[in-house]
């Protein structure tokens, strides 16, 4: 019996989001949560997954012409740890783990970049099924600029009360105006010099710009705030879901005070407006799959 196995890692959201050469474009930030995906010979329960991941199987079903009664011997579990509505990938996660995930079980040889143009057939999406960083169309598909690099540090998140229909909110991000399209490739350029000189702190300040300059489009209310503690507290830079709620420092064990700025943080910041903190790591993208027979 066949089984294929995968995990998708979650986003915080978005290293760098806004308009580059007249497309739309993000940097996702992969940290270790993940999706779960088995997929495996056996009754079959299709009608049981989300309505985005049965999209998904109905997509590549269709566009590789596999007979339709394989859905019925097709047995799915999914688990995830990633929160739903937040900005951090959920669905993103979802959809292109079960992308790669029949890739594997039929073997059909999808491409990061195929998987990427999928989703967004779907959804909007993030760039989480590429191990190296790019930026990428999160409304096409297409990529734009591959960086050749990753970000390993620790981060710190903020998961603020509320949810953002992240397909309501890309249908609305269509009014940068010429000093905002500036500044974007301004911090483009940071970020892309960071990534390859390894700078952290170039990486972490392109960040921080680009959260400030999401404020316009989506508010975040603590934002300026968590920018200063960060400063203070020896943080690398603010990452936040441009699209949804989560606001992450970026941060090394060694120089961030941990203790101190959550213990600020808890001073400036109600209770009430907070569900969560997460301690979490940045990490490579890239969907990992494990194909077995058992």
């Amino acid at each position: 019996m066949r089984r294929v196995t995968v995990k998708t890692p979650g986003t915080c959201g978005e290293y760098i989001q806004g308009w580059y050469d007249g497309s739309p474009c993000l940097v996702s930030s992969p940290i270790d949560r993940y999706s779960r995906i088995v997929i495996e010979e056996g009754s079959g329960n299709l009608e049981t997954l989300k309505p985005k991941s049965r999209k998904l199987v109905e997509a590549v079903f269709s566009r590789f012409a596999i007979p339709q009664r394989e859905k019925e011997h097709l047995q799915f579990t999914m688990t995830s740890d990633i929160p739903l509505e937040k900005g951090m990938a959920s669905s993103t996660a979802d959809i292109a783990g079960m992308a790669a995930g029949l890739s594997a079980y039929f073997n059909l040889g999808l491409t990061p970049k195929e998987i990427g143009a999928l989703c967004t057939t779907i959804e909007p999406s993030d760039n989480l099924m590429f191990e190296e960083l790019n930026l990428f169309n999160h409304i096409s598909g297409s990529v734009l600029k591959e960086f050749e690099g990753t970000v390993a540090a620790d981060i710190l998140i903020v998961d603020f009360h509320g949810g953002i229909d992240t397909m309501t909110f890309n249908e609305t991000q269509d009014d940068y105006s010429p000093q905002d399209l500036t500044a974007f490739a301004e911090i483009v350029a940071q970020f892309e010099k960071g990534v390859r000189t390894n700078s952290l702190k170039d990486i972490g300040a392109a960040c921080t710009r680009s959260a400030l300059l999401n404020q316009k489009r989506l508010k975040k209310n603590y934002l300026d705030c968590l920018i200063g503690l960060s400063r203070d507290f020896g943080g690398l830079g603010t990452v936040i879901g441009h699209s949804g709620t989560v606001i992450g420092i970026m941060h090394d064990r060694v120089d961030f005070q941990k203790e101190g700025f959550i213990k600020a943080m808890k001073h400036y910041v109600p209770d009430s407006v907070y569900a969560e903190i997460y301690h979490n790591r940045l990490i490579p993208g890239g969907i990992k799959i494990i194909a077995e027979t058992v």
